[in-house]
């Protein structure tokens, strides 16, 4: 085993735990084998209070294979041990996956400011899971609304596939049909912040102006999910974190308080 190598994936392997933290998970390294270029982590859930807040097990090995590669480790395949992909030996390490086969950068999609928001069309997408984000948003829309935009709400039940899953996209399709602007959210939990990221980029992906809303927390994850599904540019609007367990008004003012940042990101005026 080389030491100057495993001294660098470890130190790689480090700087991978703040992404899922937020949730009460963790990481750890369960060996290094240079030999046959192998980095074998394990995800420990524990202190999570909730499994399914974190990363869905398919995303969060593309994620952690992707933030490998951008620390420099492409000569080890990544082997993830996910307690939720089953139960036994025969389940923790048949994920693998190559890190130097991840593709994580392309050009961000280049879209214009929104300009003006008089006439203008701005979608929000809301959630089943967090009431403060239903606090915020209503307040972001009353104030697009005085500011003479025309406001179109979409709530995402997060987690569908399938059928189910593709209906729910096609509506999102069709909220955005005509749209000027849209602010998606709430990233405040692993597996919310991915589909906070997915519909923020399928926006995009549409030619609509987008701003993914997270907490700070998720923050750096948003970002890197966003670059997983190809769109490294997305704007992050980042709120403060815990949202969830303040009082309505205090909610209320926050959103008050972060809407120029919000209008500033999408380059509209009110």
């Amino acid at each position: 085993m080389s030491t100057s190598a495993t001294v660098s994936v470890e130190d790689a392997v480090q700087r991978l735990r703040p992404l899922i933290q937020g949730d009460g998970a963790d990481l750890r390294l369960v060996r290094i084998d240079d030999a046959v270029g192998v980095v074998e982590i394990a995800l420990e859930l524990d202190d999570a209070g909730c499994g399914d807040c974190v990363l869905p097990p398919a995303r969060l090995r593309d994620v952690l294979a992707m933030r490998l590669l951008d620390l420099g480790v492409a000569s080890h395949r990544l082997v993830v041990r996910d307690p939720r992909t089953g139960s036994g030996p025969e389940h923790e390490r048949v994920i693998v996956l190559d890190p130097t086969a991840t593709v994580g950068g392309a050009a961000p999609t280049a879209l214009p400011d929104v300009g003006p928001l008089e006439g203008k069309t701005v979608c929000l997408r809301v959630d089943v899971l967090w009431t403060s984000w239903d606090v915020a948003s209503e307040q972001w829309k009353s104030m697009f609304e005085a500011a003479g935009a025309n406001v179109r709400v979409f709530r995402r039940t997060q987690g569908l596939a399938g059928g189910d899953g593709d209906t729910a996209d096609r509506e999102w399709d069709d909220i955005l049909t005509g749209a000027d602007a849209a602010v998606v959210g709430l990233g405040n939990c692993g597996s919310c912040t991915s589909w906070t990221v997915k519909d923020a980029v399928r926006a995009s992906h549409a030619g609509v102006p987008t701003a993914a809303v997270v907490t700070e927390h998720f923050a750096a994850l948003g970002a890197t999910l966003a670059r997983s599904y190809g769109e490294p540019g997305l704007r992050l609007q980042v709120l403060p974190f815990p949202l969830q367990t303040r009082p309505d008004d205090e909610v209320r003012d926050i959103a008050v308080r972060t809407f120029p940042a919000l209008l500033d990101l999408l380059g509209a005026r009110a």
